[in-house]
């Protein structure tokens, strides 16, 4: 089935950027609106008011569809530029309200319905250590019973992808276009190690410094030495780029054949898609299991969410629950667990204080460390992160947090 509206309006968005990559994404969103219309027997151009408030509460409020506070904010810009479209094109009056919102880059006309819930989402859903261990057995395919119900070359490489998000925290867009090269050498000391994700693949384009939980990264050093060399099937990109130089002490990123250097920071996803290892290898660190071409976005996106709900049947075999967790959550997640031992005591450095005891933080230089971490430009956003650390911190250690237990 062809929405006419949707393709006209996706149309005249590729046209004004310039490129298919924003009217994809927006083309994702427009479909889960246009789909939650369709089964309640209405068009794009019929929306009203009362459509717009059940998919506000479909989208942040119900279990088994909520999403986390950025989709919902991405999708409410959606759904609020394709209205307006409808309203300049064929004067079709708008199914919500616009307000004026003040912002610090001036006044900005917002859609008032679901605005607040998008806040109120955002505290996502960061699993607690149990509840990892069952997400990563459940990327392996794990039964009920705890073992593995079927062997592939998927599920090596969907727990990696999993650790990854839970050792850094980075969005899934960033994960799906890590190079092998950007991953941080183990040889460094200390449970948590400094990792580098590039500006250019960043949401907000400026490079992130931050502390990553070595149990997670092992996961993915053993990946990329075993499961991901099972993916490898000779694929080649139409313009590869050629590794000459690896990355050198000196130099933080790759330089070609050509002879031209490429710094990690801001070489683009295209770049890195069209990047081939000495060995003629692609050097993206996540691989399709179909023709070991690398991972596209789309895929990875849904990488969380069939573990998920592989982790949630087995829950409820064993007669428990698992939330529905996205890729999102796995940053929750992270921001958590480093909160929580941030104020447990671990080490945020050298130093220590007059009684030779590691510097202890309190919740709120923990909610600022945390926050740099994920690269947040307001503190705020990362203190809706991690309101559940307080309990945490009840019910579990550092050694639970550090995978110990």
């Amino acid at each position: 089935m062809v929405e006419e509206d949707a393709t006209a309006w996706l149309a005249y968005v590729c046209a004004k950027t310039g490129g298919t990559t924003t009217a994809k994404s927006y083309a994702e969103s427009l479909a889960v609106y246009a789909s939650f219309l369709l089964d309640r027997n209405c068009s794009l151009r019929g929306a009203t008011n009362a459509h717009i408030v059940a998919y506000v509460k479909y989208r942040t409020v119900d279990d088994d569809t909520r999403v986390s506070g950025n989709t919902w904010y991405g999708d409410r810009n959606v759904i609020r530029g394709f209205h307006e479209w409808l309203r300049e094109t064929h004067e079709i009056e708008l199914p919500f309200t616009l307000d004026v919102v003040h912002t610090p880059n001036g006044p900005k006309l917002s859609m008032r319905e679901g605005r607040n819930v998008a806040r109120k989402s955002a505290d996502g859903t960061p699993l607690e250590p149990p509840l990892v261990a069952e997400l990563l057995a459940a990327a392996w395919r794990a039964g009920p019973d705890g073992r593995t119900v079927a062997t592939n070359r998927t599920g090596g490489r969907d727990a990696a992808f999993i650790s990854l998000g839970l050792a850094c925290g980075a969005r899934a867009y960033t994960l799906t276009h890590l190079t092998i090269y950007e991953l941080p050498d183990l040889s460094l000391p200390g449970d948590l190690i400094e990792m580098r994700l590039p500006g250019a693949i960043m949401k907000r384009g400026r490079e992130v410094r931050l502390p990553a939980f070595r149990h997670h990264l092992q996961r993915v050093h053993d990946y990329n030495r075993g499961a991901r060399r099972m993916l490898l099937q000779g694929w080649e990109p139409k313009d590869p780029i050629y590794v000459a130089e690896p990355p050198t002490p000196g130099f933080r990123g790759i330089v070609d054949t050509k002879g031209i250097e490429r710094p990690f920071n801001s070489m683009t996803a295209d770049e890195r898609r069209r990047l081939l290892t000495q060995d003629g290898e692609p050097a993206l660190l996540f691989l399709s299991t179909t023709d070991g071409a690398p991972l596209s976005y789309v895929t990875a996106r849904e990488i969380t969410s069939d573990a998920s709900r592989i982790a949630e049947t087995n829950a409820l075999a064993n007669g428990r629950a698992f939330p529905h967790v996205h890729t999102h959550d796995l940053r929750h997640t992270y921001s958590t667990h480093l909160a929580a031992l941030f104020i447990l005591g671990v080490p945020t450095s050298a130093g220590r204080d007059m009684h030779g005891r590691p510097h202890r933080v309190d919740i709120r230089s923990a909610v600022q460390m945390a926050s740099m971490a994920l690269g947040h430009a307001n503190e705020a956003t990362t203190t809706l992160y991690i309101q559940q650390v307080g309990m945490m911190i009840l019910r579990y250690g550092v050694d639970d947090f550090l995978g110990r237990n």
